[in-house]
C-alpha cells in the first residue's frame, strides 16, 4: 500500500478517536464504558467502566472489559506490597487503552502472597514483580478493586478534559516536568496530563481521594 495512503488512514483514525471524545455518546453499554461516565453511588463510592470501586471484583472487571487480566504483586522499595491487575489492550467505550486495577487485598494477606510467589523479576524502577501461584490467583480474582488507572492511547488536550469533567478543584504541576494534575475530589479523579497530550486517569472512591492527593503533596507539589 502507498505510504501516503497509510499515513492518511492513520490520521483519519486518530481524528475519529478525538471526534468520539468530543461528541456525546449514544445509549447502551458503550456509553456506560466511557471514561468520563462516572456515576456517584449512594454509599459514597463511584461506578466507572461499569465497575463499582471497592465492590466489584477483579473477575467482574475481566467480564466487563472482556479480557483476562495479568495479576502480579508489586514490591517497591519502602512501600507496602500492592496487588495489581493489568489489561494491556482493552477498548472500553470504543477507545484503545491500558488499564491497571489496584486490588483491595487485606494487609495480612499480602505477605502470604509474597511468600507463595512463583517467579520474581526486577522492574526498571527497582521494584520487584512477583507472579502468583494458581491458588492465590483464584483468591485474588474474587477480591474487590480499590482503584482504576486508565491510560488512553489517544492523546487528549486540556479543552477536552475540561469539557468532559468540568473545571478541576485544583491543578498541581509536577516540578521539573510538563505534567499537570487536574484534581476532582468529588469524582475521585486525578487526570495527569502533559504538554504532548499524554494522559493518565486515576479513579478512586471520593472518600478515598486522599490516596491520590497525598503522593502529590508529599512530593512538594
Amino acid at each position: 500500500m502507498d505510504k501516503k495512503i497509510i499515513i492518511a488512514i492513520l490520521a483519519l483514525s486518530a481524528l475519529a478517536l478525538v471526534i468520539g471524545i468530543l461528541i456525546p455518546g449514544g445509549d447502551g453499554r458503550q456509553t456506560q464504558m466511557l471514561p468520563w461516565k462516572i456515576e456517584l453511588m449512594p454509599d459514597g463510592s463511584t461506578r466507572v467502566f461499569g465497575l463499582v470501586l471497592s465492590q466489584s471484583s477483579v473477575q467482574q472487571a475481566e467480564q466487563q472489559l472482556r479480557s483476562a487480566a495479568k495479576i502480579v504483586l508489586i514490591a517497591a522499595p519502602d512501600k507496602p506490597l500492592v496487588a495489581e491487575a493489568y489489561f494491556d489492550n482493552v477498548n472500553p467505550g470504543g477507545f484503545s487503552a491500558q488499564i491497571v486495577l489496584e486490588i483491595d487485598v487485606p494487609p495480612e494477606q499480602t505477605q502470604t502472597l509474597f511468600e507463595h510467589g512463583e517467579r520474581v523479576s526486577t522492574l526498571a524502577s527497582g521494584a520487584r514483580k512477583i507472579t502468583l501461584d494458581d491458588a492465590d490467583l483464584a483468591m485474588v480474582r474474587s477480591l474487590p478493586i480499590a482503584s482504576i488507572t486508565y491510560l488512553p492511547r489517544v492523546r487528549l488536550q486540556p479543552d477536552v478534559i475540561q469539557q468532559r469533567f468540568g473545571e478541576p478543584v485544583q491543578r498541581m504541576v509536577e516540578p521539573d516536568s510538563d505534567t499537570t494534575h487536574w484534581l476532582y475530589p468529588d469524582l475521585g479523579l486525578d487526570v495527569a496530563l502533559d504538554d504532548q497530550g499524554h494522559a493518565v486517569l486515576q479513579y478512586v472512591s471520593p472518600t478515598e481521594f486522599s490516596r491520590l492527593r497525598r503522593p502529590l503533596t508529599e512530593s512538594g507539589l
